[in-house]
């Protein structure tokens, strides 16, 4: 499988900017209210710049520790969720460690190859760090890339089913997650044709290949299709799931998905205010 290494580097530079630039965007809208009580008082520019130096002042006082047991507890673990609803706990738990793994792992497997010195023979004298996140041959970034796709999929499957037989109403930010999760669903399949391609294409023993599971059972399938060039095939879905891994990503900031990004920070900002921290 041959990639151009210097357009990994060029979409990689892309959705970091239009990341950036929707992330001050959608910080510059929530500004634009101020606190209560101090009324739309300096730019927002100033406002920006006020909290992030209350929010480094906490970080550096002796309220840090409740700002990070705050941030822990209803940002990330959704302590509240977890009361509220044990299954839509379970699916939102399993889609944000899901989507942060797999496009972490994605980033170092991009990163890697884009620095490989030869992306086509990747081996023994390559960099470690080539060498563990360059190829999915790799056991350790195989099972990551895969555990991850299979937590997406699950939660997706865990919601389907909760639609079907629960059939509850959804508020309107649930119907946000449903969609975010069908666009991360289709992402992940698309990776797993990535792997099912790169494994025909490399003729990788099963030792290695069984590490990631969804890519091998895929991998048989697909080889009983002849004529195919499973590189090229390979490079394709490469580009296709990346590309569109770190463009959803990149425009979450900017649409309705923005609360994945910001909900946690939102979440810790009105708690600290609520005990006038």
């Amino acid at each position: 499988m041959i990639i151009n290494q210097a357009l990994l580097w060029v979409i990689l530079g892309v959705c970091i900017f239009l990341f950036y630039l929707g992330f001050f965007y959608r910080v510059s809208i929530w500004l634009q209210g101020g606190d209560a009580g101090e009324g739309k008082k300096g730019s927002k520019i100033c406002r920006f710049f006020r909290y992030s130096g209350l929010f480094l002042k906490t970080l550096f006082s002796r309220r840090a520790g409740q700002m990070v047991k705050s941030f822990v507890s209803d940002g990330i673990i959704h302590k509240n969720l977890f009361k509220d609803s044990i299954l839509k706990w379970i699916i939102h738990i399993f889609i944000f460690w899901g989507l942060v793994s797999f496009a972490l792992i994605t980033l170092l497997h991009m990163i890697a190859i884009a620095a490989a010195p030869d992306n086509s023979s990747i081996g023994a004298a390559s960099p470690w760090f080539v060498m563990v996140f360059g190829t999915i041959e790799n056991r350790f970034t195989a099972i990551i890339i895969d555990l991850s796709k299979i937590a997406i999929l699950g939660a997706a499957f865990i919601a389907v089913l909760r639609v079907l037989f629960l059939k509850k109403k959804y508020k309107s930010v649930e119907l946000k997650d449903k969609s975010a999760g069908v666009m991360i669903s289709m992402i992940a399949l698309l990776s797993f044709f990535y792997e099912g391609t790169f494994f025909l294409s490399m003729e990788t023993p099963v030792s290695r290949a069984a590490f990631a599971p969804g890519g091998y059972i895929l991998s048989l399938i697909l080889g009983f299709i002849p004529g195919i060039n499973w590189g090229l095939a390979a490079a394709v879905f490469f580009y296709a799931y990346i590309i569109l891994l770190f463009l959803f990503i990149a425009f979450i900031p900017f649409g309705k998905y923005s609360h994945m990004v910001f909900g946690p920070i939102v979440v810790v900002y009105n708690k600290m205010k609520e005990k006038k921290h």
